[in-house]
């Protein structure tokens, strides 16, 4: 790099003396002849740096080489640190998304009905960059904090499982047509289950 800075310098202060000389001189016969010796100065500039780099041989272009290699490789390693800044700051930025998501659809619920505790777990793919985001599946699970009445148990009874399964599923219909209406969610990304306590 310090040869080629060298070597622009060099020519450029060269073409200034030139053109001072070629402006100064006398229109006359001796005009071409000091042309040509001008010409010929500006040639043994030019070639200069090439005689250099050939009488230096091998070692001088293996560090040229070598220099260039080096930036390339500096500039590389900052692209990559750059690269994998984003993309643990974009990781980031979707799991607190998905905690806020969750926080504010429990509170949601909380709110409509208070007797239950509620936990939420979405499921999203988040672009940050266009602002937008695609819901996949919202889990809700629906605890009561008031005490249960007890079912009377039927023994032999001809009524079968999935009916009384059905009984439940009607039980959460109005929370996930709720969470539906306030989210602008469709009903079938939405899945709600019963925690345990």
């Amino acid at each position: 790099m310090s040869l080629l800075k060298e070597l622009v310098t060099t020519l450029v202060t060269a073409l200034i003396f030139i053109t001072a000389i070629e402006l100064i001189s006398p229109n006359n016969s001796m005009k071409k002849y000091l042309k040509f010796i001008l010409g010929l100065v500006l040639i043994t500039i030019i070639l200069n740096p090439i005689v250099r780099i050939i009488s230096k041989g091998e070692s001088s272009i293996y560090e040229s080489i070598t220099d260039c290699e080096q930036i390339f490789l500096n500039y590389k390693d900052e692209i990559k640190s750059s690269d994998i800044s984003k993309t643990d700051n974009s990781d980031l930025r979707k799991k607190a998304f998905e905690e806020n998501f969750n926080k504010n659809c429990e509170n949601l619920l909380k709110s409509k009905y208070p007797n239950k505790k509620f936990k939420s777990d979405i499921e999203c793919m988040v672009n940050f960059n266009k602002m937008l985001f695609d819901i996949k599946k919202i889990r809700i699970g629906i605890s009561e904090k008031s005490i249960s009445k007890i079912e009377k148990i039927r023994i032999n009874t001809k009524k079968k499982y999935s009916e009384e399964n059905n009984n439940g599923n009607r039980k959460y219909k109005e929370i996930v047509t709720f969470i539906s209406e306030q989210l602008d969610i469709p009903k079938d990304k939405i899945e709600v289950y019963k925690i345990e306590e």
